[in-house]
């Protein structure tokens, strides 16, 4: 069986649209920093305060939740599925699992990055919280893993490249605001605005890749 990845650039043109702009959102921290100091609270859409990050992070989990959605749907018909992953003749119902399968990993990335902001809104124990995220974490990372083991070596290759791009293009990044925010020509971040726009970045550079890459 010709092993098959759900690329990022097999999604159609408005789901990489939206999974673009959470790229944007990076133009967030300058924004960020000045509403920070406008609007300390965020944007009080409840007694909880709504951050750019927490938008950021929504933008890329529903970009993966609309991706794995579209997926499952492509996986209905055999030749539909074939000819996205550029097969010869209809896809078999093994390689429809697979697809199924993946498509099930990649939405459950997506919910994993909304789940947070989702408890906090939510008032929920952050004890509780923690601990449901840590199963799920791990849940998910068996997950990846199986993703991982199923892939051939040129997606195997393309999973990689993205991780060190994403990596690089982070710490350069980071170093940056650090820097900035050291000097004190920018506001503080936290954890979680470091992590969301961590996440936009790999969103990106997985695009990168597969399109570069000619994976779909």
């Amino acid at each position: 069986m010709k092993s098959m990845s759900l690329s990022p650039s097999s999604w159609p043109r408005w789901v990489r649209a939206l999974a673009f702009g959470a790229l944007f959102g990076m133009v967030g921290y300058g924004v960020g920093g000045w509403l920070a100091k406008v609007a300390p609270g965020g944007l009080g859409l409840t007694d909880k305060a709504i951050r750019w990050s927490d938008a950021l992070a929504l933008v890329v989990g529903s970009a993966l939740v609309l991706g794995s959605l579209w997926a499952l749907y492509v996986s209905l018909d055999a030749r539909r599925l074939g000819r996205m992953y550029d097969l010869e003749g209809d896809a078999s119902a093994e390689e429809t699992t697979v697809a199924r399968f993946q498509a099930a990993v990649m939405g459950f990335s997506g919910v994993l990055l909304a789940l947070p902001i989702g408890f906090s809104l939510a008032g929920v124990s952050p004890v509780l919280g923690v601990g449901a995220l840590a199963l799920l974490v791990a849940l998910h990372t068996v997950m990846n893993v199986r993703v991982y083991r199923q892939a051939d070596e040129l997606l195997r290759r393309a999973v990689m490249e993205t991780a060190a791009v994403t990596f690089f293009a982070g710490q350069l990044v980071l170093f940056l605001w650090a820097a900035a925010e050291r000097l004190g020509a920018a506001p503080a971040i936290t954890a979680w605005d470091i992590y969301a726009v961590l996440m936009t970045l790999y969103l990106a550079a997985s695009l990168w890749i597969s399109v570069r890459r000619g994976l779909a």
